[in-house]
């Protein structure tokens, strides 16, 4: 019996970690890579930004810039599945854990800014996650669901704090995020739930520079005319509650490519994800030894925006408590698919 809540105490703190890494990556990273190519592309909808790249030819050009309509909403799910795989010292199988997650959210464009930017607004609609260890379910949440199943469920009262609470971005006029309002409100909604360490978690996942990462589509375009073939660099720091991520990318635009209903640009990413510096809020102070990130972004020039964007991830960790040090292994799939625009 002793020995086996000695095994419990020492899985249980890092079964908590992945969780919190996995929202971090998924979150930090969501909109600045690709993955395999997609077998399923999202359903044409909405007016037209721009109808003069409409008539691209196959091997033409492309302007590649977001355009944000004003008075349309943009729905989009994001989805990620990850797998952690960590060998611990007194333990002769590692402990292997994966995490489900899937966010609905929505952009809504509500005007144009003096400096040609726009002030957009953003709101969770829907989240799903599903945690388990070693094979076996640990933890589900369904933010559909009524509440009355969340009496037991240790992330319920935080994940559904956060759904239809509205955060504003105001961006360049490249689509960039300049700045944010609403995260005040968002962290009195999560700080009126829950335990003050659960409280604590939230508060890193769903914080500022988190947040910018959803309306950040601007940041993988060059904004400018860009031929078949010719790539272009794309490198960010990204803080998140690990420390400092560096994400240095490289995109190229591959082909012309007919992505469901949608005559898109067919962008290939490949890049590195590093540690710049790290923090110990987390708990833990976490360092990414090696990341790759590899994938596929299809961008639509007529609407003006990213439709499909599918990376893959594998990254090893090291992971230093109190207690010990352990080398996690990280294989992460994200899509972010424009669902809709109305």
């Amino acid at each position: 019996m002793n020995g086996s809540m000695n095994c419990r105490k020492k899985i249980n703190p890092m079964k908590k970690l992945a969780v919190i890494l996995t929202l971090c990556a998924a979150t930090g990273c969501l909109l600045l890579a690709g993955c395999s190519k997609s077998k399923n592309a999202p359903t044409k909808s909405g007016n037209s930004a721009d109808s003069s790249v409409a008539s691209a030819t196959a091997d033409g050009p492309v302007e590649m810039r977001i355009k944000w309509t004003v008075g349309k909403k943009y729905m989009m799910r994001m989805e990620m599945k990850q797998g952690t795989e960590t060998k611990l010292p007194d333990q002769p199988q590692p402990m292997k854990a994966a995490v489900n997650l899937s966010q609905d959210f929505d952009i809504s464009a509500l005007k144009e800014l003096d400096n040609g930017g726009r002030q957009l607004e953003f709101e969770f609609e829907n989240e799903t996650m599903d945690v388990s260890q070693a094979g076996r379910n640990v933890l589900s949440f369904d933010s559909a669901q009524s509440s009355a199943q969340d009496a037991n469920n240790p992330v319920a009262a935080g994940l559904r704090a956060i759904i239809g609470v509205p955060i504003q971005f105001f961006t360049d006029a490249d689509g960039k995020v300049q700045k944010i309002e609403g995260v005040d409100e968002l962290m009195n909604r999560i700080a009126a739930t829950g335990k003050p360490q659960q409280q604590a978690m939230f508060k890193q996942m769903f914080g500022e520079d988190t947040l910018k990462q959803y309306g950040s589509f601007g940041e993988m375009m060059p904004n400018r005319e860009v031929n078949i073939g010719e790539s272009w660099p794309v490198k960010k720091d990204i803080v998140s509650s690990v420390g400092v991520l560096t994400v240095d990318m490289k995109y190229t635009f591959k082909n012309w490519e007919q992505h469901g209903d949608r005559k898109c640009a067919h962008i290939e990413a490949a890049g590195d994800i590093s540690t710049k510096s790290v923090s110990n809020a987390s708990g833990a102070v976490v360092e990414i030894e090696k990341g790759k990130i590899s994938g596929d972004v299809w961008f639509d020039p007529e609407l003006g925006m990213v439709v499909d964007v599918n990376n893959d991830q594998t990254i090893k960790m090291k992971v230093t408590t109190r207690a010990q040090t352990v080398t996690p292994q990280l294989t992460q799939k994200i899509r972010v698919t424009l669902l809709d625009v109305q």
